[in-house]
């Protein structure tokens, strides 16, 4: 049974509805502006194909929820929990996740633009497919997300924890990862396009077959990871760490490896023709 006339009947009256509890509500195609619902308790609601627009769920208690193919604009989660809710398929522009506790949401094929994940946890969380424009997730957790064959354009990724995160497949163009740390990260066959990885931990990671030329990582951490054929002609990986390294077959063109730790790596087959190897450590 819908409750969308019953919502709307409440928000015309009072746009204030914080500390409610609207756990259960069915109110797919539902149409909100300018609502509050803070403190709010809207478990297990379905909002499908709704149409959101500032409205304040900060703080609210959202686990189970379905926005699925729902537009949203400008509208604050902050410090809300949404754990295992889905935004498949949905639109979000200007919306504030800060602090948010996003643990296992579906977010696959969905369009984001403009969005503050700063600080949230989106451990496990499925971005399959997202398109991500122009968002910010400095210091987020991301562990062991599923990112396969998302697309990121000019993003905020700064000291992110990713660690055993599935990013296979991924597009990055104009994306800030210093500091972050992809340990045991899957980014087999990635594309990165003016990404820095400066500082950032990829020990263990598989980037085989990545296409990532003019990459910067200075004291990148690639320890042990899987760099097979990869492409990162032109990157600047100085003072890089490569401890046992599988860079069979990496082209390293023209690169910056000067100070570079490679001991113990596999450098068969790596292609170094006018890199910069001063002071580089082979043995």
């Amino acid at each position: 049974m819908s409750n969308v006339d019953e919502i709307i009947a409440l928000v015309l009256k009072e746009p204030k509805q914080d500390g409610g509890d609207f756990s259960g509500f069915d109110l797919k195609g539902v149409s909100l502006n300018g609502a509050s619902f803070v403190f709010a308790t809207l478990v297990d609601v379905v909002m499908e194909e709704g149409e959101l627009r500032e409205i304040d769920f900060s703080q609210a208690s959202l686990n189970n929820s379905s926005f699925k193919k729902a537009k949203i604009k400008n509208v604050n989660f902050s410090n809300s929990t949404l754990e295992n809710s889905t935004f498949e398929e949905a639109t979000l522009v200007d919306c504030n996740f800060t602090n948010a506790n996003l643990t296992g949401c579906d977010f696959s094929q969905a369009k984001l633009e403009n969005c503050n994940f700063q600080g949230s946890n989106l451990g496990h969380t499925n971005f399959y497919s997202t398109m991500v424009d122009k968002c910010n997730f400095t210091f987020s957790r991301l562990l062991y997300a599923f990112l396969k064959q998302a697309t990121f354009t000019k993003c905020r990724l700064g000291g992110i924890n990713a660690r055993g995160s599935d990013m296979s497949f991924t597009k990055m163009t104009e994306v800030d990862l210093k500091g972050s740390v992809l340990k045991y990260a899957d980014l087999n066959s990635c594309t990165f396009t003016d990404v820095n990885l400066t500082n950032s931990n990829l020990t263990g990671a598989d980037l085989k077959d990545a296409q990532c030329p003019g990459t910067q990582g200075e004291e990148v951490n690639l320890e042990g990871s899987d760099l097979t054929y990869a492409n990162f002609e032109g990157a600047n990986f100085k003072n890089a760490f490569l401890l046992e390294a599988n860079l069979h077959g990496t082209n390293f063109t023209q690169a910056n490896l000067s100070d570079a730790y490679l001991v113990d790596a596999n450098i068969k087959k790596a292609i170094t023709k006018d890199a910069n190897l001063e002071n580089t450590i082979l043995a």
